[in-house]
């Protein structure tokens, strides 16, 4: 006897639907899975902002001395020299843990992870730190020092 609503050698209704959902299921799964898979591969990057940050007066750092200053924007090592400032990244170029001032014979910045060293002019005085401290553009405008430092806003995960 034939099943109601099967014809003769095809499937039934039900059979079909079933089948139907189950591969809408499936294809929708594999379409989010490509979808995330192409983000990972092809990320949307928020655009890098060079913004001008307040690091402090001139008379906040010491005459032939330095300092490290931990910003929003991120941590920022300055050195003066009479009249002349400079800045650097202060993250380690070894494993990017955030240095320190500590001023001696040879080096100025003191790495406490790994004991890197560098000098006054961001070279590596010594250790595992393969290259020397990022430079950033300085200017003293009116006693006050201002540091450009690339800002990259926080990124949302749309998905």
């Amino acid at each position: 006897m034939e099943e109601m609503g099967k014809k003769p050698g095809g499937t039934s209704r039900r059979e079909f639907f079933a089948n139907f959902a189950l591969a809408a299921c499936g294809a929708l799964g594999l379409g989010t899975l490509a979808a995330r898979f192409g983000g990972f591969l092809y990320p949307v990057v928020a655009p890098e902002q060079i913004v001008e940050v307040d690091a402090g007066g001139m008379d906040d750092l010491p005459a032939n001395g330095g300092k490290v200053l931990h910003l929003p924007t991120g941590a920022i090592a300055l050195t003066r020299s009479g009249e002349d400032v400079k800045a650097f990244s202060a993250i380690c170029t070894h494993l990017g843990c955030v240095i320190q001032w500590q001023p001696s014979e040879h080096a100025a910045f003191f790495c406490p992870c790994h004991r890197g060293a560098y000098d006054r002019e961001g070279r590596v005085v010594s250790g595992p730190p393969p290259n020397p401290l990022p430079r950033l553009p300085v200017a003293v405008r009116d006693g006050r020092v201002f540091v450009k430092v690339k800002l990259r806003p926080p990124q949302t995960d749309e998905a």
